[in-house]
């Protein structure tokens, strides 16, 4: 009996030993940073301190001043639904298999976990507000497995004005209309899934103005919810990740009217290059069916035809309206931070799900391969980060999460294709990545473009028969070539790929492409 006692001491001294020399371990591991997600539909590099100097964002000026921002920044797949999934899961579109709106990652890629999911694994609270993953392919509960507190969506309008039509209107003359409109079709036994459908038909307007509160429109009411889920986070004892959907610049352009106000029409910049490339295939571009279902819209413009200046004018105003409020969004979100005091423990980064085409090329809207469709504020900020720093290597929004994984000293999932760019957040200019270019990707139908851009360069490369990288690599299925030169040509107005001049660099870029590609179907193997 005395030797059992004997034996039951030391191991309990032993074990005693053994926590306390693990309490020393993870007393000297790095703490866990906080995470404060910012993603904003269809923002374009629009801003101030991105060059935009006729924009008034100071508060995208004041987080630019906090970080570090790149200049050469692109989405995987400039649409909603497929650079939501493949940011989410931090894998290439052709991975997620998500290259529309409406597919959910959940069922076409099972295999894959969200990578908000992924933090409360590591002992994260997590949470969510407004557009993070796009609605129309995202699983129940706005990818419920993704937040430890439920995401929220509010619509508790400002009473002053009441509920927005449709979740978009205040202007009491168009809500008067819709009304009728709907009275009109519920009269004709149509039902509530026809209502919108019926109303939009006939009254759909591109842009508002209202003289409102913020709060007289969602994204207002985002920003309250924001802050009081952080109320919320910080009172807890775990770190978190605070994600904040913005959906303006988005389609409509609605914003109060102070922020039309910030604006003269007259001064608004329009597209510099508005034509047709000489030399690119002309399935590359598109006839913006997403604009042309608003009812002051011709819609029948098609690919290569112009909306008229006036109009043009509008809506690059209420774009530019529609940045503004959201910048006030941001400076709210920051002011909190400031005030609750958690700046020094807390990694931001905010991000464009796409660019967005304001008539260049005649285009607008997204879907497509070209700069204006692409290119992305991408922005960080917190410990570990530089301050007021421009990066101009080319990098993937996919860079995002291993990234923020860094900063937060969370240990690197294996799931995620990007790259951390933490070595390009340092104050040192010479620090570099093994990077030298973006990737991404859009469909035409059957025709895949896949892109590589560099520091100068966009080579995009057509394959039709529904070809993707997860195949074997095959050429015969290359259609057509795309060959941009920013440095001779920003506004692509030429494609040079079949310019003998550009041989070299064509064959130089190709090879890049295509090993990206093979290296896609190694890893799918």
């Amino acid at each position: 009996m005395k030797f059992i006692k004997n034996t039951s001491l030391i191991v309990l001294s032993l074990f005693a030993l053994w926590c306390c020399k693990a309490q020393q371990r993870n007393s000297s591991e790095p703490k866990q940073n906080n995470i404060l997600f910012i993603a904003i539909d269809d923002l374009k590099p629009l801003l101030n301190h991105y060059g935009a100097d006729y924009m008034i964002t100071p508060n995208f000026d004041r987080l630019a001043k906090m970080g570090v921002s790149f200049t050469n920044a692109h989405v995987q797949y400039a649409v909603c639904g497929p650079s939501r999934a493949s940011v989410m899961t931090g894998t290439f579109p052709d991975r997620t298999k998500v290259w529309d709106l409406h597919t959910d990652f959940r069922k076409s890629a099972p295999d894959l976990i969200s990578m908000p999911e992924y933090l409360i694994q590591q002992g994260y609270e997590t949470t969510a507000i407004g557009k993070i993953y796009h609605k129309g392919s995202s699983a129940e509960g706005h990818d419920g497995k993704s937040w430890s507190i439920p995401h929220s969506q509010p619509d508790n309008y400002d009473p002053k004005y009441g509920d927005a039509a449709f979740e978009y209107y205040q202007n009491p003359e168009t809500k008067a209309k819709m009304n009728a409109l709907i009275a009109e079709a519920e009269a004709k036994g149509k039902k509530r899934g026809q209502l919108r459908n019926y109303v939009f038909k006939q009254l759909k307007p591109s842009t508002e103005s209202a003289d409102v509160s913020d709060e007289a429109y969602q994204d207002g009411l985002y920003t309250q919810e924001a802050l009081k889920k952080l109320d919320i986070l910080t009172a807890g004892n775990k770190p978190w990740m605070l994600a904040v959907g913005w959906q303006k610049p988005h389609l409509p352009f609605v914003a109060p009217q102070k922020y039309w106000d910030l604006y003269d029409r007259a001064e608004v910049p329009l597209a510099e290059f508005q034509e047709l490339g000489k030399g690119t295939p002309k399935f590359a571009y598109h006839s913006f069916g997403e604009l042309r279902a608003f009812s002051d819209i011709d819609d029948d413009l098609n690919i290569g035809d112009k909306i008229d200046e006036a109009k043009q004018r509008e809506l690059v105003h209420g774009y530019m309206a529609c940045v503004s409020y959201i910048d006030a969004q941001l400076g709210k979100l920051l002011d909190a931070l400031e005030s609750k005091g958690v700046l020094d423990n807390t990694v931001i980064v905010l991000w464009g799900d796409h660019g967005y085409h304001l008539g260049d090329h005649t285009e607008w809207n997204k879907h497509s391969n070209f700069e204006q469709a692409t290119r992305i504020p991408f922005m960080f900020a917190g410990p570990g980060v530089a301050k007021d720093k421009m990066v101009d290597n080319p990098v993937n929004l996919v860079d995002l999460f291993p990234t923020v994984f860094e900063l937060a000293h969370v240990k690197q999932s294996a799931q995620t294709e990007g790259k951390s760019l933490v070595p390009l957040l340092d104050s040192d200019p010479s620090t570099t990545i093994d990077q030298d270019y973006a990737f991404h990707q859009y469909a035409r139908g059957k025709r895949m473009g896949y892109s590589v851009r560099t520091d100068r360069y966009r080579l995009t490369e057509w394959f039709d028969d529904d070809y993707r990288s997860t195949q074997p690599y095959d050429g015969s299925k290359l259609i057509a070539t795309e060959l941009y030169d920013y440095d001779k040509d920003p506004l692509e107005t030429v494609n040079w790929a079949k310019d003998k001049s550009y041989n070299a660099i064509k064959e130089q870029l190709h090879e890049k492409l295509k090993a990206h590609l093979m290296a896609v179907h190694e890893t799918k193997k």
